[in-house]
């Protein structure tokens, strides 16, 4: 009888164990939902064209299963087109978690085609895992044919994808895999919506812009749309509710109140429930809190990757937080860039992309450097028979931003004691901020063996650590207003936030504009920011605050009573007047300037606001030439056509003409001939008086003598 409990318990904790934790669900009638999430999903696996050289050459790619995902009917799809020069044996071979799958016969045509892989149990496991890309090409049969010539070459095109035929993202959600699944690794280019109360407060738009640009971070192509509650009627696709407690008034507040979600004293609530109505499903978030306060401080837990990796479970109720640490170094290693211990050379000359949000505050004009710790192959460092004219040199070639930064593999110098080369090699400052992302690539030439009658059968490879680092210089706040340092010196100073003023009718435009304005900043900078209602913005909290201004004159009532400070002036109604900067007011539909701070000469403000009334304020169009834009100027218009100019013309010529308080040298001269000058028309005015006093003397002189 023992053995038999024994026996039983068990299996039971064996059954336990292997099951999915089920998501709390909440049941609703059919009027809260949409459509549900079990729809079809794919998930590309590469972003790039990507090309292989013959005869031999290898790529590495990754996918993600997301939690909950059944492990059965997963497939790839693998997009692909050869070269129509290649015969027998050629081949690419796929393999997954290093076993192979299968390998394609390339035989000529010149076809693009797809293979699909039907994943097995294994391959479907909840995580991430490996696909390898193993290409070999043959032009010609015979001995000693050179086969890595220009024409031997396979693609994989961006096309290749995973395919989720159950997407199932309701089942076995929680917290632990957040952001999944309101976004996901892959740039799915899926469809997120942040509902909001229908007046939301600054801490409500402040926690749902900086949770948008997480989200971002995993998937740069999610769609996210805010939502105010009134609107929610139908909610079809996964949801993030961000609100206090007492702000919800519709659907939503019927919803917290049937699922008992309520957050208590100055905790943040994390609630994670799936939203079930007859076959219809959908997660939703709920993230609240009794106060705006408790909401503004805490929404980090779902913003900053130290602490979103922590969460878990379906409901987690947040108490104390360490304030922000702001970035002390200016270094990057690989693993910041997700790369770990990197390896290429003959058998694989590329590596794969690695990404890192490029940081704001980088300076233009200072010194970057990449310091590699390496190890190679001892064939990689034997110098080049000399008789083979058509070798090439060894290169491992760094690919920053697409740029190649070369390092000769036959020179690297002396090892360390644990056999590490150390190289350091110079890269341009101004490729950390041509994107907002850094991307690194490794790639190798002159590794293979251009001698076809020689076979060694070596594989040379270059091993690169983690620990190699990216280094770079960062800028202080600048010294005067110019859009051409963007987003300086409004981005990345934790200890001294920049203040964000918004209209007090907060929309769901005036989201969009401020999410425009943040998402400029970068990732880096999320929690750099707080967010201020103008009602709510005074002069006290401009002092020693850099400030950027969205809307209109009328709707901001600091800026209006100060508008005569203003670096564009502005009539009675709230108008700006571009017409000085050589602009034209009729076709100007949106502004943006920057100047000093009206309330602190050791900060700065920005201001985006419609040439007049209280429309858009900010766009896309104008975004992205901040972004782009590395030239000086203080004063940008946007006209009706989405066409863009600034002042920098203007500045330039200001700045090659000799200010007031500035000598001029030639000037000098002429000065000085002047003073000769007024000297001897006195001298001569002397000498005439003199004389004619003289001849007065004379005269009378004479006259006394008669």
């Amino acid at each position: 009888m023992k053995k038999a409990i024994i026996l039983i318990t068990g299996l039971l904790l064996l059954m336990y164990n292997g099951q999915k934790a089920a998501a709390q669900e909440l049941k609703t009638d059919g009027s809260a939902l949409g459509k549900s999430a079990g729809a079809k999903e794919q998930q590309a696996l590469t972003g790039d064209l990507m090309t292989l050289y013959g005869a031999k050459d290898s790529s590495e790619l990754t996918y993600q299963i997301p939690a909950g995902a059944s492990d059965a009917n997963q497939s790839l799809l693998i997009d692909y087109e050869a070269s129509n020069l290649l015969i027998a044996p050629s081949s690419l071979t796929i393999a997954i978690d290093n076993e192979p799958v299968k390998s394609i016969k390339l035989d000529g045509s010149s076809k693009r085609k797809t293979v699909k892989l039907n994943l097995s149990k294994s391959q479907s496991a909840q995580g991430y895992h490996n696909v390898s890309l193993q290409f070999y090409g043959v032009l010609k049969e015979g001995v000693c044919v050179r086969q890595d010539t220009s024409g031997n070459w396979i693609k994989i095109y961006p096309d290749s994808r995973l395919m989720l035929s159950e997407a199932s993202k309701s089942k076995g959600a929680d917290l632990s895999h957040f952001p999944y699944p309101f976004a996901q690794s892959g740039n799915t280019g899926e469809e997120t919506d942040i509902i909001l109360p229908d007046k939301p407060t600054s801490a409500e738009a402040e926690a749902a812009v900086k949770t948008e640009g997480f989200l971002k971070t995993a998937d740069s192509r999610l769609k996210v749309s805010y939502v105010k509650e009134s609107d929610a009627g139908k909610i079809s696709n996964p949801s993030i509710v961000i609100g206090a407690g007492h702000h919800w008034n519709g659907k939503i507040k019927q919803l917290i109140e049937r699922g008992n979600i309520k957050a208590e004293g100055n905790k943040l609530l994390l609630a994670e429930r799936v939203l079930t109505a007859g076959d219809k499903r959908q997660p939703v978030l709920f993230v609240t809190a009794q106060s705006d306060k408790t909401l503004a401080d805490k929404i980090r837990v779902i913003t900053d990757s130290a602490y979103s990796g922590q969460l878990s479970g379906d409901s987690l109720m947040i108490g104390r937080l360490q304030p922000a640490a702001e970035k002390t170094g200016n270094k990057l290693t690989l693993d910041d860039f997700g790369a770990g211990n990197v390896t290429v050379g003959s058998n694989k000359t590329a590596s794969e992309h690695f990404f890192y949000p490029a940081a704001a505050a980088v300076d233009k004009d200072g010194q970057v450097k990449l310091s590699l710790t390496l190890k190679t192959s001892e064939s990689v460092r034997t110098k080049t028979d000399s008789k083979d004219v058509d070798a090439e040199r060894a290169e491992l070639n760094v690919m920053v931003n697409g740029q190649p930064n070369a390092v000769h593999l036959d020179d690297l110098g002396n090892k360390d004691k644990d056999g590490f080369y150390h190289v350091t090699i110079p890269i341009d400052p101004k490729l950390l901020r041509s994107s907002r992302y850094i991307d690194l690539q490794f790639v190798t030439s002159g590794l293979k063996n251009n001698n076809p009658c020689i076979d060694r059968d070596e594989n040379k490879w270059v091993y690169i650590d983690k620990s190699s680092t990216l280094t770079y210089p960062v800028s202080g706040a600048t010294q005067k207003p110019d859009f051409g340092q963007w987003p300086l010196p409004f981005a990345g100073d934790v200890k001294k936030k920049t203040v964000i003023v918004i209209p007090d009718n907060v929309n769901m435009q005036t989201l969009k504009e401020l999410s425009l304005v943040t998402d400029s900043f970068g990732n880096g900078a999320r929690q750099a920011y707080t967010v201020k209602t103008a009602s709510d913005m005074k002069e006290a909290d401009a002092k020693g605050r850099n400030v950027v201004f969205i809307g209109g004159l009328p709707q901001i009532p600091l800026l209006k009573s100060n508008a005569s400070k203003l670096l564009v002036p502005s009539d009675r109604s709230g108008a700006y007047d571009v017409s000085s900067f050589q602009m034209l007011n009729e076709t100007t539909k949106q502004i943006a300037f920057t100047q000093e701070s009206p309330w602190d000469s050791g900060s700065g403000i920005a201001v985006f606001a419609p040439l007049s009334g209280s429309g858009a304020a900010v766009t896309k169009e104008l975004i992205s030439f901040l972004d782009s834009s590395s030239e000086a100027a203080t004063v940008i218009n946007e006209t009706g056509s989405k066409q863009l100019f600034s002042n920098h013309q203007q500045i330039k010529s200001d700045d090659s003409s000799p200010s007031a308080d500035t000598k001029n040298p030639s000037a000098a001269p002429n000065v000085t001939y002047i003073a000769v000058f007024a000297a001897l028309i006195l001298i001569a005015a002397g000498l005439i008086w003199l004389t004619a006093r003289r001849k007065k003397r004379k005269t009378g002189n004479e006259k006394s003598e008669e």
